[in-house]
């Protein structure tokens, strides 16, 4: 039974169903049509239906701004510049140049103010201030799933097969999932990248992810990373969509950009999203990930045992678009992570062929609460590419 056709009775009625049906009712229409949940939802979006209302998520560029905050953000996005400069400028005082900041900070607009020198600025990397994640709970095994590189926003996004991802997670129990970096495709990355996108600015881009984005029906936890696509947002005006859309969606826990740590009782566990192109050998960046880290811990503290004390145990990594899996190496269990994004005209000028799919770490601790195995699974999903899956 395929959906109604536009401006017609019958598709009246099925976008007032959309509209105030909850999502497992919804899920359960797109079965009952025999088409993908993700393919129903793009149909009402193509439409300019939304479940959300539009003032539940507002608009992050222009109009969510005010006209002050705007120009006091066009100021800042430039260089840095002083409290009393931006007050001369926009002719109001030093006091409501504050307030504004505080303002653009509210919405997630990462803009420095030293107190000292009285000077604005965009920073020019992430913040460090994200704790370790710690967990309560403690057991001799885990399994997690791991995601990346999602690129929503990209034509070439899977997104029915990140949604094949989220089941399999559930199926099998998953404790917590990690997205590992670039959940979103950001704008102007290399030339060109216009023409691959269909998301054409952040709060397309984050309205999109946080109604699109799959959750876990066992209400699991998901915690998020950022990494280049996402921060580009950063570098343009200091805007987090990241941490943004961890606060619209209550599944999702934000863990700054590029690097995360979790404990769990002494186990060190870590996710980042390197930079830099794939080597001739798959293993390469993985190893000198570990390298670093090891070299880095052996200079900042005496005593080998100390410096192993302090290396994860297991490190998941996105960007390259591979899997790769490499047990123990230098006491680290090192996984590169495939991705979300089929081909794009970028990486085939590159010669580059992306591997879609997801992991499931599974990990074993011993008496003293170390890693005494592992065992990370990838699920391949180019079966399951699709063309213009949006």
């Amino acid at each position: 039974m395929p959906l109604p056709r536009h401006n017609t009775p019958e598709w009246e009625k099925e976008a007032a169903f959309y509209l105030r049906a909850s999502e497992d009712e919804v899920k359960e229409r797109a079965e009952a049509l025999k088409i993908l949940y993700p393919s129903y939802q793009r149909r009402m979006r193509e439409a300019g239906i939304f479940k959300y209302r539009r003032d539940d998520i507002p608009e992050i560029n222009d109009t969510a701004l005010t006209d002050l905050e705007r120009t006091v953000l066009d100021i800042v996005s430039k260089q840095t510049v002083s409290v009393s400069e931006i007050s001369r400028r926009i002719d109001r005082s030093s006091e409501t140049v504050i307030k504004t900041i505080d303002s653009l900070r509210a919405k997630h607009y990462e803009v420095e103010l030293d107190e000292i020198r009285h000077e604005v600025s965009i920073p020019t990397a992430p913040r460090g201030d994200v704790a370790s994640t710690e967990f309560t709970y403690f057991r001799k095994f885990y399994r997690i799933g791991l995601v990346s590189d999602t690129h929503l926003g990209s034509k070439y996004q899977q997104v029915t097969a990140l949604y094949d991802a989220y089941k399999i997670f559930d199926e099998r129990k998953t404790d917590f999932n990690l997205v590992v970096g670039d959940v979103h495709d950001g704008i102007d990355m290399y030339r060109g990248h216009r023409d691959e996108i269909f998301l054409y600015d952040a709060s397309q881009q984050l309205n999109y992810s946080a109604e699109v984005f799959p959750k876990s029906i066992r209400g699991t936890k998901t915690y998020v990373i950022g990494g280049q696509h996402d921060y580009c947002f950063m570098k343009q005006n200091g805007y987090n969509i990241i941490e943004h859309l961890c606060e619209k969606r209550e599944d999702l826990v934000y863990r700054g950009f590029y690097t995360a740590k979790f404990n769990i009782k002494g186990i060190l566990l870590e996710m980042q999203h390197p930079g830099g192109g794939i080597a001739y050998a798959l293993s390469y960046a993985p190893q000198k990930m570990i390298e670093s880290i090891v070299h880095f811990m052996l200079s900042a503290v005496t005593g080998l045992g100390e410096a192993r004390a302090k290396l994860p145990q297991f490190l998941a990594f996105g960007h390259y678009h591979v899997p790769v899996h490499l047990p123990q190496y230098m006491g680290v269990d090192v996984c590169g992570l495939p991705c979300f994004q089929s081909q794009t005209k970028y990486l085939q000028q590159k010669r580059k062929m992306p591997i879609v799919g997801c992991a499931i770490a599974e990990l074993w601790l011993n008496e003293v609460n170390t890693l005494s195995s592992s065992n990370v699974e990838f699920i391949i999903m180019n079966d399951r590419i699709k063309e213009n899956d949006y």
